[in-house]
């Protein structure tokens, strides 16, 4: 396997991306961050350092010692927060680790070869984490939403894995929306109000969700790409979408799958919206943690909220999209 590194810059709202990382893993963020293209204008740079290691007792770093608090359930795997050194560390069957410095918005990572076994672990799952919490301190709050907007406004579409929020992004791009996410945005507080910042890349589809959309059937003649769960398609080369890089917040669907062919909205109160989405705060370092609790809060308080009951009426749905983005 070559061990020649790369590095790469990513633009995101002001901020430089710095990777340095092996080529298989910088093809791999290459894809993923296609639509974040580096434009070496930014106010600051955050830096990620992967290192490809041939065996476990390799890795570049071990966890540190000292008191340390679990702040997210990774299945099968560590991720605990050291608060005197604020630091956080992530590691999964001890196939990636990961050391983040989130103040001064770093991170390295240790990747266990083969890499193809571990390219999603690591180029996806544990960067976002380190990404979230980066980005958390220097007041951009994420929420794990789809978005799609127009003119100059959007709707979210918050929820867990399996909620349905790839396809009903996929509805939105079938009705010409602009495209923000299918599965991450971050917001920013500004005098007149919330922004929502896009963070666009490539969607991932379920098999179902493919077999929904008769454009999409090609997916599943292809392989998956090793130690990927589900398909990867680009919005613009499929359906020639525009790319929204910020909008305001219209309103906030909060979708789950209904046993039903015609979908439901109905209007939700907000707190229990906030409940909702409150499992998007990742408990760590306690200020930028209140500042992430009360921006979803004021998002709920401010955004009309409802509850969408998704049935297989898309293209009647997405009708119903432009009427909420339209009030």
């Amino acid at each position: 396997m070559s061990h020649k590194r790369r590095t790469q810059n990513y633009a995101f709202h002001g901020l430089n991306l710095s990777v340095s990382s092996s080529a298989s893993i910088a093809t791999c963020l290459d894809t993923r961050f296609q639509m974040l293209p580096s434009n070496g204008v930014c106010a600051e740079t955050i830096f990620f350092d992967f290192e490809s290691v041939s065996n476990s007792q390799g890795h570049r770093f071990a966890k540190p010692p000292g008191r340390a608090k679990a702040f997210y359930q990774l299945e099968g795997g560590d991720a605990s927060y050291f608060e005197a050194e604020d630091q956080l560390y992530l590691s999964y069957q001890d196939r990636v680790r990961v050391l983040c410095n989130p103040g001064s918005g770093s991170a390295c990572f240790s990747v266990l070869e083969p890499e193809i076994d571990n390219l999603w672990l690591a180029s996806h799952l544990l960067f976002t984490i380190c990404l979230i919490e980066i980005l958390k301190r220097r007041g951009l709050y994420s929420l794990h939403a789809g978005g799609f907007s127009a003119n100059g406004k959007c709707l979210l579409i918050p929820g867990t894995s399996g909620a349905g929020k790839s396809t009903l992004t996929v509805a939105s791009l079938r009705a010409n929306f602009d495209y923000m996410s299918d599965d991450l945005v971050f917001l920013m507080g500004r005098p007149d109000g919330f922004q929502v910042l896009a963070f666009p890349e490539e969607l991932d589809v379920s098999d179902q969700t493919a077999s929904f959309f008769p454009e999409l059937s090609f997916l599943l003649c292809s392989p998956k790409r090793p130690g990927w769960r589900k398909r990867q398609i680009h919005p613009i080369q499929v359906y020639g979408a525009k790319v929204a890089p910020a909008a305001r917040p219209a309103a906030v669907l909060i979708p789950r799958i209904a046993r039903a062919k015609t979908s439901v909205v109905t209007k939700m109160d907000p707190d229990e919206a906030l409940l909702e989405i409150v499992p998007n705060v990742l408990l760590t370092e306690a200020h930028s943690c209140r500042a992430h609790l009360a921006a979803l809060s004021e998002l709920v308080m401010s955004t009309p909220c409802y509850r969408l009951e998704t049935g297989r009426d898309f293209d009647r749905l997405s009708l119903r999209f432009r009427e909420l983005l339209a009030s």
